[in-house]
């Protein structure tokens, strides 16, 4: 069993190392972009398309797949890139990112396979999310909706609506993850808008909260393996990460949220994941 669960564990990584290997791809054939938000998400995304959820790349359609909203819709080119990795579109899409006339834009288009909500308006998806949850419960569905937000926009009146509602349905169908990268476009949070204490302000809300590092897949797994984590409340996952993972140059600050990506970046980007095997 140990066993086993190491190397569930290590193809994880490994599809979280290939996430940032495509969201550079990305970036580079678009010339620019969001880098710092899609790579702190990376090990999530491995751990929710390769481990936790209900899907049929094949039928992206189908009725009982589980429903994940990029509520921070910026990161597109991590979910582009994951969606690359478990086939729902094909590779090339990733060369077509910002492209003239592409599915595969800076925010999510819902037209692309795979998309469940076309988002990039911060403060949204998790109102989106409960609407989506709710309908499940309505339908008397078993399908989970997992909605994945960033920090900086958590500043958005628009999420405690949604929160306070929620926790009001006892939605416990509805897990939200924050990317609690603790940096926004223009600076750190702690210096734009704290959101300190984070953890006590959810559980006010009436949310089941776990806190935990949002780059050990071990945690990850582990904490997505239990939920929901009561079965009378919303659940919330605040992973602690770091804006930029995996490239020492764009980790922990704003200049590298959105910047641009010319061939010297892109080499040196690849190159310091290629050594991290």
């Amino acid at each position: 069993m140990i066993k086993n669960r190491e190397s569930i564990l290590s193809h994880l990584r490994e599809e979280a190392k290939k996430i940032r290997v495509n969201i550079w791809r990305a970036l580079h054939a678009a010339g620019s972009g969001h880098m710092g938000g899609s790579l702190s998400a990376a090990d999530i995304l491995a751990a929710l398309y390769f481990h936790y959820m209900k899907i049929q790349p094949g039928d992206p359609e189908w009725p009982d797949r589980d429903r994940f909203i990029l509520s921070k819709g910026h990161a597109n080119a991590a979910l582009g890139a994951v969606l690359v990795q478990a086939g729902f579109i094909s590779r090339d899409i990733l060369e077509q990112f910002y492209g003239f006339e592409s599915l595969f834009g800076m925010h999510p288009d819902i037209k692309l396979p795979g998309v469940e909500m076309s988002t990039g308006g911060l403060g949204h998806g998790l109102s989106i999310g409960l609407g989506v949850a709710k309908g499940a419960s309505l339908q008397k569905k078993d399908f989970r909706t997992i909605v994945l937000i960033g920090d900086g926009e958590l500043q958005e009146g628009s999420n405690w609506e949604a929160a306070m509602a929620a926790a009001h349905w006892k939605q416990a169908n509805l897990t939200c993850i924050l990317d609690y990268n603790k940096i926004q476009q223009s600076g750190d949070i702690s210096t734009m808008l704290s959101l300190e204490p984070i953890a006590e302000k959810w559980k006010s809300f009436g949310w089941e909260v776990r806190e935990i590092d949002g780059h050990n897949m071990d945690e990850l797994v582990t904490t997505l393996d239990s939920l929901p984590f009561v079965d009378h409340k919303p659940s919330i996952i605040i992973a602690h990460t770091i804006k930029g993972k995996g490239a020492s140059f764009a980790e922990g600050t704003h200049l590298w949220h959105n910047n641009v990506v010319d061939d010297h970046v892109f080499s040196k980007a690849l190159e310091e994941l290629e050594l991290s095997r």
